[in-house]
């Protein structure tokens, strides 16, 4: 095989997210089971309608969840029964989340909730792109430095492994930015950074 040098690079590329996943919820409580599932069905279709007249399309709703459970006070005794729908809203406008989070909440009454929001990217295929670059330019530059610290020319690539990369991770930006020109709650969408690992082996040219 002959010489060689062996390095680790790390890269990372940071983007603004420019989606979301809303969730939310439906709950209702009632003496038997049929009443709590018709009360959190027609909270839930209030919230769906409105999300929908929002600009969202249909293809970006899903249902998450969909429970129905016996109340008691005290064990085993069942006072009442509690319906729960969720609904999970991909929203691509961002500016438009703070308002449509108050429309629904408002349109599907007591039993409405929100239960959290997901940012993600479109694309995240580019900023991993972008982060490879970054590890295997680091990679590189280790790789020339001890090369010319060992007094050889730096040769061809032998072997490339990548390792894992860390998980988007939020950074906050100006939250009032994101507020909603309808007077919707401020959205702070902040940014995921995206991180790579590589480890390269060099082959070793002749001394310089």
């Amino acid at each position: 095989m002959g010489r060689s040098v062996t390095v680790t690079g790390f890269g990372r590329a940071s983007g603004t997210y420019d989606q979301a996943t809303l969730r939310l919820a439906a709950a209702a409580r009632a003496t038997n089971p049929g009443d709590a599932t018709a009360r959190a069905t027609y909270a839930m279709a209030a919230m769906r309608e409105v999300i929908l007249r929002g600009g969202v399309e249909e293809s970006a709703l899903s249902t998450t969840n969909i429970s129905l459970s016996p109340v008691h006070d005290p064990w085993p005794t069942v006072v009442a029964y509690e319906a729960t729908l969720g609904l999970a809203v991909k929203v691509r406008d961002l500016t438009s989340i703070g308002s449509l989070l108050v429309s629904a909440v408002e349109s599907g009454g007591d039993g409405a909730r929100v239960d959290g929001i997901e940012f993600t990217h479109r694309d995240p295929a580019s900023l991993h792109n972008a982060a490879r670059d970054s590890a295997f330019a680091d990679a590189l530059a280790k790789a020339q430095q001890f090369a010319g610290l060992a007094g050889q020319a730096l040769g061809e690539v032998r072997h490339v492994v990548e390792g894992s990369g860390a998980m988007p991770a939020p950074r906050g930006r100006m939250m009032m930015a994101m507020a909603d020109s309808s007077g919707g709650a401020p959205i702070d969408a902040g940014e995921g950074t995206i991180t790579s690992m590589v480890t390269v082996t060099w082959a070793l040219g002749p001394s310089v």
